[in-house]
């Protein structure tokens, strides 16, 4: 997700620092991706060639650095201040920069920074409700992205914040865990009665297209046996004595070559 931007920051090297700042979390479970973020929107806020491309976006407001174009969304980590800042003209600048981020990562990167409060909040919510042991903000971050990228914007113009982040919680922990009913066909005199047949199980089937797939090594078994078991990435590494950067890396190319499968 880190963007590889040409160009180099303004006033030798000072970044203009938001009005109010997004106080993210930094403990051990607390997201070292949140950190990486802010670090990496510091370096990229007033870089000439950055805000070259910002103002490429017909956003409609004067655009000096990447900050400017946050305070027009709206933008304060406040919560009372989000909800009084949430006007006509913010969620206008909001849509331009939608439309803007389905051909340009950079305004799907602006698009995410805007969120990060509400997403951080998500993050804790879901932890403290599930006693979650996984990396709840990496996760909803993940789905934010995607949705910003992807967001309907024709049907659903309005409260776009607000409908950006409900989303992402939806994508993020929601779907996934949802209940899949399959609909049987009915008898010619039932046609208006759909029958629900018990939720399919999700390990059965998962376990069904593991064994289907040859690429997938003893270790890849291994690796997908402890996420199984709900540890986080954390608890994964120190079981097979490698890095968290090790384990999602793999993840990943596990979870493609999954797909890979199921599409055959």
């Amino acid at each position: 997700m880190s963007l590889a931007v040409s160009g180099r920051a303004d006033h030798a090297g000072m970044t203009t620092q938001l009005p109010h700042p997004v106080t993210l979390p930094t403990t051990s479970r607390g997201c070292p991706l949140a950190v990486r973020l802010e670090r990496e929107w510091r370096a990229l806020a007033t870089r000439s060639a950055v805000v070259q491309r910002a103002r490429t976006w017909g956003l409609g407001v004067p655009v000096s650095s990447l900050d400017d174009v946050l305070v027009a969304t709206g933008f304060r980590p406040e919560a009372h201040v989000v909800a009084a800042c949430a006007t006509v003209e913010h969620n206008e600048v909001v849509a331009r920069l939608l439309l803007a981020a389905r051909a340009d990562p950079l305004a799907a990167r602006v698009v995410l920074q805007r969120l990060l409060p509400g997403l951080v909040a998500a993050a804790r919510r879901w932890e403290r409700r599930h006693d979650a042991a996984t990396d709840a903000f990496d996760e909803v971050v993940a789905a934010a992205w995607a949705v910003a990228r992807e967001f309907p914007l024709e049907r659903r113009p309005q409260h776009l914040v607000a409908n950006l982040l409900r989303d992402a919680e939806y994508h993020a922990f929601v779907r996934a865990r949802r209940r899949r009913l399959v609909v049987e066909p009915a008898s010619p005199g039932r046609l208006d009665h759909a029958v629900e047949s018990p939720p399919l199980d999700a390990l059965a089937e998962l376990t069904e297209v593991v064994a289907c797939t040859p690429s997938l090594t003893a270790h890849d078994r291994r690796l997908l046996g402890l996420l199984l078991s709900g540890r986080s990435t954390l608890q994964v590494a120190a079981a097979l004595q490698v890095s968290e950067r090790t384990v999602r890396a793999h993840r990943d190319s596990m979870v493609s070559r999954l797909r890979q499968a199921v599409a055959a």
